[in-house]
């Protein structure tokens, strides 16, 4: 007997199991959806292996050669069918090329990570009699974040000494934000942003300080 093995097409042939994913690269707007990925869990002899690199509870996303016209990177974030967003730590070719085989973390899970932001940018307008005046807009909602208290800052306002908690606020992905920029918690509470500082690796969050600031303030 003779057995037919094509191995470009055999996560196709597996059939429950594959999802649907979708492939972005940091810094660009272009992603790729990829329609046969598997996911399968690193285990605990190839963390060991990996001399730290990963962990077992990161994920192996497995995705066909065939629906990518350029190879996966590290980097690279997969957002899987539940909008869960892995980012890629290592990556190689597997299955006699047929294959990518992508060690990914979810990083909002592994940094813990039990809060939502929203980003709320100031834009310029008019106020009473034409003067100028400030308003906030929306910018981006539902951001994963964990808000860390940090001390507190002693400052003026409206001519009084006051005292400011102080955080430091982590958010999943990277995004452009400064002083123009504030944050809202789900629980209403206002974060004025003092200072963003990226990720450095790919497995690292994004870090703002900011003190907690009322919401009808003004942008200093």
């Amino acid at each position: 007997m003779t057995l037919d093995l094509n191995p470009g097409d055999d996560l196709a042939r597996v059939g429950d199991g594959l999802e649907t994913v979708t492939l972005n690269r940091p810094g660009s707007s272009a992603a790729t959806v990829v329609a046969a990925a598997l996911r399968s869990r690193v285990h605990d002899r190839q963390a060991a292996e990996s001399a730290g690199r990963y962990t077992s509870s990161d994920t192996a996303w497995h995705l066909p050669a065939s629906e990518l016209s350029d190879p996966p990177q590290v980097g690279d974030v997969i957002v899987d069918a539940a909008g869960r967003r892995w980012t890629l730590l290592f990556v190689e070719q597997t299955s006699l090329g047929s294959r990518w085989r992508c060690v990914a973390r979810d990083l909002a899970v592994a940094h813990g990570l039990d809060a939502y932001v929203d980003v709320e940018k100031c834009v310029p307008a008019k106020g009473q009699g034409g003067a100028a005046a400030q308003t906030w807009k929306t910018w981006k909602t539902g951001l994963r974040a964990r808000v860390q208290p940090a001390g507190s800052e002693v400052g003026r306002e409206h001519d009084r000494r006051v005292t400011r908690a102080r955080f430091t606020i982590y958010l999943a992905r990277d995004i452009d934000l400064d002083r123009t920029h504030r944050l809202r918690g789900s629980d209403g509470t206002v974060y004025r942003v003092l200072g963003v500082r990226k990720a450095d690796r790919v497995d690292a969050l994004m870090e703002i300080d900011a003190v907690r600031t009322d919401p009808a303030g003004a942008l200093r």
